[in-house]
């Protein structure tokens, strides 16, 4: 079986920790396109139109707040995990994060790849900082967060974890949130590589199939975005 891995760069260090078939062919793609979600719906788009020669794609995305939505497969199968974004697959398993998100769901999750993904939360504040001055970009980025209650870091085995974590909990004394930890677990993203891809925690699309948001929603249910 001829593999393709297309994958948002969160998962860049992660992936390095995880056993990868020989010679897979690999595709990051930037996570600060979720930033704007239809740049990342055609970013994705293309990567998959350009997929010649392969029996499956592995797509390293959730429904990212419905960017994903609508995606065409190419002349081949498409696995990917059934979550509505990155940070199941980084704890490790939908049922952790729904334990999580019953404590409290206005929760900010971070991740070594969130502290230092382009255009992320924590970058964005230091870039705004030297632009605007300290009292500006506290008082934006106050407002963006005034609906949460915590920060939750995960530790996923990154090999900068602990500046990471310095970084989130400075983060979380200048909004005025705590900055808690859980460990995460990287036996789901091993699956999504590796398989078996046969029980419920994965959507398998046919080629020339197209992503259904339904396929990722309880009956009933909403798409889901960080801490809402």
């Amino acid at each position: 079986m001829t593999k393709k891995l297309i994958c948002c760069d969160v998962f860049k260090e992660e992936l390095n920790l995880i056993s990868l078939p020989p010679g897979l062919n690999t595709e990051f793609i930037s996570m600060g396109l979720h930033l704007h979600p239809k740049k990342l719906h055609q970013k994705v788009q293309e990567a998959l139109d350009n997929v010649s020669g392969c029996s499956l794609v592995i797509l390293g995305f959730g429904l990212c707040g419905g960017s994903l939505n609508g995606i065409k497969a190419p002349d081949c199968r498409i696995v990917m995990p059934r979550v509505h974004d990155c940070i199941p697959v980084l704890l490790g398993s939908v049922e952790k994060f729904n334990s999580l998100r019953q404590q409290d769901h206005r929760t900010f999750y971070f991740s070594g790849g969130w502290v230092e993904g382009e255009r992320m939360m924590i970058p964005e504040y230091e870039r705004t900082c030297l632009e605007w001055g300290p009292q500006k970009a506290l008082r934006v980025f106050r407002m963006m967060f005034e609906h949460y209650n915590r920060l939750m870091y995960i530790h996923t085995g990154h090999p900068r974890d602990a500046a990471a974590l310095r970084r989130t909990r400075d983060f979380g004394g200048i909004l005025g949130l705590p900055c808690l930890e859980t460990p995460g677990d990287l036996k789901q993203l091993e699956l999504l590589i590796n398989g078996p891809w046969d029980s419920e925690d994965f959507v398998i699309i046919p080629p020339h199939g197209i992503i259904n948001q339904d396929e990722f929603l309880i009956p009933g249910g909403e798409i889901q975005v960080q801490g809402l």
